[in-house]
């Protein structure tokens, strides 16, 4: 039963640090952050927060440093502390999401592979 209740806080989490950080936070490297997952642990005392930059104009988008991270999860769990109905709100750890870009490179590369099954 933990396990759903994890499920849901995750989902929850998700939603509301995806409005918390479009609506609150006016630190113009912060403002490139579009949160792509949440996974609680199974006691919900840690959320890992994952997360992709937006890229605009085919822009370089500057990495966003760890302490700058630290900050923005102190900050987001204090207001969520005020939203949410339960003892302890999780403590979260951002991760960047490498997914997105591992899926892009899979699908460049059956491209290739399928340019090149194209001469025999």
């Amino acid at each position: 039963m933990s396990s759903i209740r994890a499920q849901k806080i995750s989902d929850f989490l998700k939603k509301e640090i995806s409005l918390l950080i479009s609506s609150e936070i006016n630190d113009p490297r912060l403002k490139n952050i579009n949160i792509t997952a949440v996974k609680s642990s199974p006691d919900i005392s840690q959320a890992t927060v994952f997360y992709t930059l937006i890229r605009i104009d085919d822009k370089n988008v500057e990495e966003i440093d760890v302490k700058t991270l630290e900050k923005l999860s102190g900050m987001l769990r204090s207001r969520l502390a005020k939203i949410m109905k339960i003892r302890r709100v999780p403590k979260l750890n951002f991760r960047f999401d490498e997914s997105l870009e591992y899926s892009n490179n899979i699908e460049e590369l059956l491209k290739k592979i399928n340019k090149w099954m194209a001469f025999f």
